[in-house]
């Protein structure tokens, strides 16, 4: 019975972020995360002791996603330019060749309302769409069902549900493959970061760690060909999997390697084909190249070089120091991933886990739903890093409390400092966070 206190009122504190808190009121906002985030751990808990059987918990899983299914998504404005980039696809225009402000200004736009609306709404209206085609497909897809925000958010959500649902479908195989318990399952399925950015924010970091499971599950059995395909997925989504090319590559015996290669090559070509009209493939990276080069959100070594920079010369030095630190973090992963050899899954799991986390401490801009990949791969290991990390990258939404956005140094202190400790613990300190063997 305690079983379903915990749950109810987990349930209604997620009502309350997604229907009544807006994310101006941080105080408010992280004091019921945390209590979330609380309850979370507790249901954990007694699900490990209790042995929750596996339909039992998809249906609680399912129900805390339907409590946020009609709320407008409360602490990000992305999926504004998601309807907008389908409203224009429906319309016959092509999102990679002009930014919204072009199109609204020198197109006959003006008739459809709705896209006036969401135009109004969205964030950066000088720049091109930086979602890969795979993307806009979603946001295709979601404009047929009208010019209406709510059908459009409600649709869009039941894509996201579905694929959250895959993954806890995908990581319940994988840890039967491998003879892990199965209770692991629900650190994924009823964390709150889980719920609040994928089924509440509409993001697709959910739909991006579906292609890597796939991956991993496919690599497990030994087949190059659907990994190929798993991978690609990722990547058709965001383009952040690429990252995971080299581990893979090298984690593959020479006969398989191959045809990973050849597959995931052929794929990718087919799914990014619609940016090589007219100059669309240059418009999209240049967008990519505006986006690490203009931003910064919850940062870590970026803004600590940014303050030692502040000694030495009297503007922001983003221009230099992102790409820099994006350079660096690719010869780091390509050098980690030709050290590691991977010999089995838990080598590749900590792996993928390990690339992620020498990428999300090398960016200028760290959203909460960046981290969730590294997150839900993270479950099939007993690495806790990116368990403590959903914890604490709800702090990074003070920032909005600030009318300029502004950060608080003391809470990127507060949570770069917490999740330093866990760092230096599991990596540096040679703690017992690898798989468990199998039986």
């Amino acid at each position: 019975m305690k079983i379903y206190l915990y749950f109810s009122a987990y349930a209604f504190l997620l009502l309350l972020l997604g229907y009544f808190i807006p994310r101006e009121e941080f105080a408010l906002t992280f004091l019921l995360f945390g209590l979330c985030f609380l309850f979370y751990l507790g249901i954990c808990w007694v699900s490990i002791v209790r042995k929750f059987s596996f339909k039992r918990g998809l249906l609680l899983a399912l129900l805390l996603r339907v409590v946020l299914m009609l709320s407008i998504p409360a602490l990000s404005d992305d999926f504004y330019r998601y309807f907008f980039d389908g409203q224009l696809l429906k319309m016959g225009f092509n999102p990679f060749l002009s930014t919204p402000n072009e199109i609204v200004t020198s197109l006959d736009f003006g008739t459809n309302t709705y896209g006036v609306y969401l135009y109004e709404k969205m964030n950066s209206p000088q720049y091109f769409s930086i979602y890969p085609p795979l993307h806009q497909a979603f946001f295709f897809l979601t404009s047929l069902t009208g010019d209406d925000l709510l059908s459009n958010i409600v649709f869009l959500r039941i894509f996201i549900v579905g694929f959250d649902f895959l993954n806890i479908y995908l990581l319940y195989k994988i840890l039967i493959l491998v003879n892990q318990p199965i209770s692991k399952i629900w650190f994924y399925a009823f964390n709150p970061l889980i719920i609040l950015e994928l089924t509440g924010n509409l993001h697709f970091e959910g739909i991006v760690l579906a292609g890597i499971l796939t991956t991993i599950f496919f690599w497990i059995k030994k087949k190059p060909m659907f990994a190929a395909l798993g991978w690609s997925w990722a990547i058709g989504i965001k383009l952040t999997p690429l990252m995971l090319g080299p581990l893979f590559l090298f984690s593959w015996e020479k006969n398989k390697s191959i045809p990973f290669l050849f597959f995931s090559a052929l794929i990718l070509a087919l799914l990014f084909s619609p940016l090589m009209i007219s100059d669309g493939i240059q418009k999209f990276w240049q967008s990519i190249r505006l986006f690490q080069s203009t931003f910064e959100f919850n940062g870590s070594i970026y803004n600590i070089v940014k303050w030692i920079s502040g000694f030495v010369i009297n503007y922001n030095p983003i221009a230099y120091v992102g790409p820099s630190l994006n350079l660096v973090a690719f010869l780091a992963i390509v050098f980690y991933s030709a050290k590691i050899q991977v010999q089995d899954y838990e080598k590749l799991l900590l792996g993928i886990v390990h690339i992620y986390l020498i990428y999300l401490l090398s960016q200028n801009v760290v959203h909460p739903w960046y981290i969730i990949p590294a997150f839900g791969v993270s479950i099939l290991t007993k690495s806790r890093i990116f368990l403590v990390w959903t914890g604490l990258v709800f702090l990074s939404y003070n920032a909005y409390s600030n009318p300029d956005v502004k950060e608080s140094i003391l809470l990127l202190w507060v949570e770069y400092g917490i999740l330093l400790i866990f760092i230096v613990k599991e990596i540096f300190f040679k703690s017992d966070y690898q798989s468990q063997k199998p039986k």
